[in-house]
C-alpha cells in the first residue's frame, strides 16, 4: 500500500486550506507538528506531516513516526480484548464487575456491569490522582478499585478514564497475562502492528522516531516513550486507559479492520457481530450516544446534563465512530462512506492545557475539510487526482 498526496480535482482550493489550516496551527503552538491520514477503505487519499518532532530540535516530523495515542488506548486495546474474550464464552458484557473483581466494592457498585464501565454510564467519576505518593502498582489497585461513584449506575454519562482502568483489570484478571502482552499477541501481531506497544522506551533502542510528549514535573524528565497518563505509569505503563504507542499506519490498519466488519487481509480478529456492536449506540434515551469503547456522532437531546461536542465537528457525517487522546491524537471513521481520518501529534510537549481549546477548534476544522471535500467529489463525479509521494 502507498501513501499519496492528494490535490482535490473537485476543488483545486482544498489542500491549499489544509495547509494554511495546519501552518496556522503549528505558528500558534497548538502542536509542534501532525501527521495526518486520511483514506477511504483501502485507499489511501492522504499521508503526510508537517512540522516539527519537538520544539527545541530542528528534526522534521517523519511519516511513521511513534505516537504516544493516550486514550485510543480505550477503544483499540482494552474494547477489543475484551470483545474477543467474550466471544471465547470468557465473560458477558452484562457481567457484574464484581463477579470478576469481588474486590470492587462500595455503595451500589454491586450494580455496575462490564457494559457500564464501557459506555461510560458505570456512575465513576471522571478521574482521580491514584499516582501521588504510591509506590507500588498494588496500591494504585487498591485506591482505583475503592474509589466511590459520583453518581447512580445509568443516571448520566461520565466520560471515566478509571471505568477503563478498572476494565484493565479485569481483562487481566480473567486471563492471567499483560495488558502489553495480550495485546501483543492478539491484536498487533496478526495484524502486522510493527510499530505499536506498550513502554517502547523499554523495548527500542532507538527512540528518535517516537515523539515526546511532556516535561513532567512528577517524573522530572522529558518523557519520551515512557506513558505520559500518570495513573497508567502507576499501573506499571499498562493501564486500560492509556498506554498505547502506535503510528498512524498502524491505526489505519486496525480501522480499516473495523471498515472490514472484523477481518483484514484474510485475518479475521473480529465477528461482524461483535463489530457491529462495538459501532452502535448503547446507552438508554436520554443519556448522551456511547458505543463499547467508541464515540459515536448523533443527533443528540439528552437529558442528563450533557453538553457533549464530538471531536470530529458537526460536518462530519452521523453514525461516524472515534476516539481523541490527550496528548494530541484523534481517530475518526465513517462505516458508510468508509472515511478514515488519523490526526497524531504531540500537543503536550508544548502545553498541558494552553493549547486545549485550539486543539479542539483544529479536529472540527480539519474534519469539516477533509468531509467537504469528499462531498463535493461525491456529488460532481469526480475521483480526487492522486499524486504518490511516498513508497512504504
Amino acid at each position: 500500500m502507498m501513501p499519496i498526496d492528494i490535490r482535490w480535482s473537485a476543488e483545486p482550493e482544498g489542500y491549499k486550506r489544509l495547509e494554511t489550516l495546519i501552518s496556522k496551527e503549528i505558528k500558534s503552538g497548538t502542536f509542534p507538528g501532525v501527521e495526518i491520514i486520511y483514506a477511504k477503505g483501502s485507499k489511501v487519499l492522504l499521508h503526510k506531516t508537517w512540522g516539527k518532532l519537538e520544539s527545541m530540535n530542528s528534526s522534521p516530523m517523519l511519516l511513521d513516526t511513534i505516537f504516544d495515542v493516550a486514550s485510543l488506548t480505550k477503544p483499540v486495546v482494552t474494547t477489543t480484548l475484551l470483545m474477543m474474550l467474550r466471544e471465547k464464552g470468557m465473560l458477558n458484557l452484562n457481567d457484574s464487575v464484581q463477579l470478576h473483581l469481588p474486590v470492587f466494592t462500595g455503595r451500589k457498585k454491586e450494580r455496575i456491569t462490564l457494559k457500564h464501565l464501557l459506555t461510560h454510564i458505570s456512575g465513576l467519576p471522571a478521574w482521580a490522582n491514584l499516582y501521588e505518593s504510591v509506590e507500588y502498582s498494588e496500591e494504585a489497585r487498591t485506591r482505583l478499585l475503592n474509589i466511590p461513584l459520583e453518581t447512580s449506575p445509568e443516571k448520566k454519562m461520565i466520560y471515566s478514564c478509571l471505568g477503563f482502568l478498572v476494565l484493565g483489570e479485569v481483562i487481566s484478571k480473567i486471563t492471567g497475562k499483560r495488558l502489553s502482552n495480550l495485546f501483543h499477541d492478539k491484536i498487533a501481531k496478526p495484524l502486522k502492528l510493527n510499530n505499536s506497544m506498550f513502554s517502547p522506551g523499554k523495548k527500542l533502542s532507538d527512540l528518535s522516531k517516537i515523539a515526546p510528549t511532556e516535561n513532567c514535573t512528577f517524573r522530572k524528565k522529558l518523557l519520551r516513550g515512557i506513558v505520559h497518563d500518570e495513573n497508567s505509569f502507576a499501573f506499571e505503563e499498562e493501564g486500560g486507559n492509556a498506554g498505547l504507542f502506535s503510528t498512524a499506519k498502524d491505526l489505519l490498519r486496525f480501522t480499516q479492520l473495523l471498515i472490514n466488519e472484523g477481518e483484514l487481509d484474510g485475518v479475521r480478529l473480529l465477528s461482524k457481530q461483535s463489530v457491529a456492536e462495538m459501532l452502535k449506540n448503547h446507552n438508554p434515551a436520554g443519556l448522551t450516544p456511547r458505543g463499547l469503547g467508541w464515540d459515536i456522532k448523533k443527533p443528540m437531546s439528552t437529558a442528563d446534563g450533557a453538553s457533549w461536542e464530538y471531536s470530529c465537528g458537526p460536518d462530519f457525517p452521523d453514525n461516524s465512530c472515534g476516539h481523541t487522546g490527550f496528548t494530541g491524537t484523534s481517530l475518526w471513521f465513517d462505516p458508510a462512506s468508509k472515511q478514515i481520518i488519523i490526526a497524531l501529534s504531540n500537543r503536550v510537549h508544548l502545553s498541558r492545557e494552553k493549547n486545549l481549546e485550539a486543539m479542539k477548534r483544529f479536529r472540527k476544522n480539519l474534519h469539516g475539510l477533509l468531509n467537504m471535500n469528499n462531498s463535493l467529489a461525491r456529488k460532481t463525479n469526480l475521483n480526487p487526482t492522486i499524486v504518490p509521494t511516498h513508497e512504504y
